[in-house]
């Protein structure tokens, strides 16, 4: 509850400034400039982006789950996310997936999270890259860069350690949590989890994830923040676009409000100010980004839903969403 206010706090700050700094009127730019043509294309590419998504899902859970329930559970929950407030599709989907798989809760929360350091290290990695492709790697870029690079060291030496020096880690925590008087609570709730992360760590179990990582970011989500542009006739190089995914990326990590209404739009006008463009296109950029995602996003997830709803019956949802709350408690 209180991350969800935070959330709401944020976004509502954000909001706030985005309509004292730009004027309505700037949408009147759209005037005779939609190609609605790209829209079914803008469906595609969504679409089109899950399925590495959900490939490299089935490689986590090491194939214990087929990929049609992977690319539904993927596209569910991330639709859901524009909707939920505290990442609430990603419960949905730790439903779908406990249904499917009977993985135990605990062991599909850590493939999660480790899903999320993929995907975060992949957007930083690619931002840096595209800040010195576009030549932008200067004086006040450089802070960017450094953040960049100081988060892909932190998250490559974090995982190093998990791998290679577990023992002294879950020492390290048994001490940490001792001090705080919730050592038992570590013990009882944590301890195996971060067992089972290091042991997934080792061999050639992540290799896979790894590598499918990246394209499912750059051949899948950069492909619809390019098509974005083209739909409004706005001019965008490919570079350009995956600059604004990165910088998107970054912007939801923020914690706001669903969908990430007000830090998607500032973290997307930041772009264009880097690169030296006009802030009220990317005002008008960012707000046609988020609304065709959010429209998008959320229609999918209504189709997938409706599917996996006929074929599984409701009665398993309804027990599979009480098994999963039931067991988040328990985490919390």
């Amino acid at each position: 509850m209180k991350k969800w206010i935070l959330g709401i706090g944020i976004s509502g700050i954000a909001v706030y400034f985005l309509f004292k700094n730009f004027d309505i009127n700037e949408f009147a730019r759209l005037e005779g400039k939609i190609r609605w043509e790209i829209l079914p294309l803008l469906f595609l590419s969504n679409l089109w982006a899950f399925l590495p998504f959900a490939l490299r899902w089935q490689y986590l859970l090491e194939k214990k789950i087929g990929f049609w329930s992977s690319l539904s559970s993927a596209v569910i929950g991330v639709g859901l996310n524009m909707l939920l407030p505290a990442r609430g599709g990603d419960v949905v989907r730790l439903m779908i997936n406990k249904r499917e798989t009977n993985l135990p809760l605990t062991n599909l929360v850590s493939k999660i999270f480790l899903e999320k350091v993929m995907d975060l290290g992949s957007v930083v990695l690619v931002g840096a890259t595209v800040l010195f492709l576009l030549g932008l790697g200067q004086s006040k870029n450089l802070s960017l860069l450094f953040l960049s690079t100081l988060v892909i060291t932190g998250m490559i030496l974090g995982l190093l350690a998990i791998r290679y020096f577990l023992e002294p880690i879950r020492s390290l925590f048994r001490k940490l949590f001792s001090i705080i008087g919730k050592q038992e609570l570590y013990d009882t709730r944590f301890d195996h989890q971060v067992v089972e992360f290091s042991e997934f760590l080792r061999g050639d179990k992540l290799a896979k994830p790894l590598l499918i990582s990246l394209p499912t970011w750059v051949c899948g989500y950069a492909i619809s923040y390019w098509l974005a542009g083209q739909l409004i006739g706005m001019e965008i190089s490919f570079l350009e676009a995956l600059l604004f995914m990165f910088l998107g990326g970054m912007g939801v990590a923020i914690p706001s409000a669903p969908s990430g209404i007000g830090v998607f739009h500032a973290a997307l006008i930041s772009g264009f100010l880097i690169l030296g463009r006009d802030s009220g296109e990317g005002f008008v950029y960012a707000t046609v980004v988020h609304l065709t995602q959010f429209v998008i996003l959320t229609i999918l997830a209504l189709v997938f839903y409706l599917i996996w709803i006929f074929f599984k019956g409701d009665k398993s949802l309804s027990k599979g969403l009480d098994d999963v709350r039931g067991g988040l408690d328990k985490l919390d």
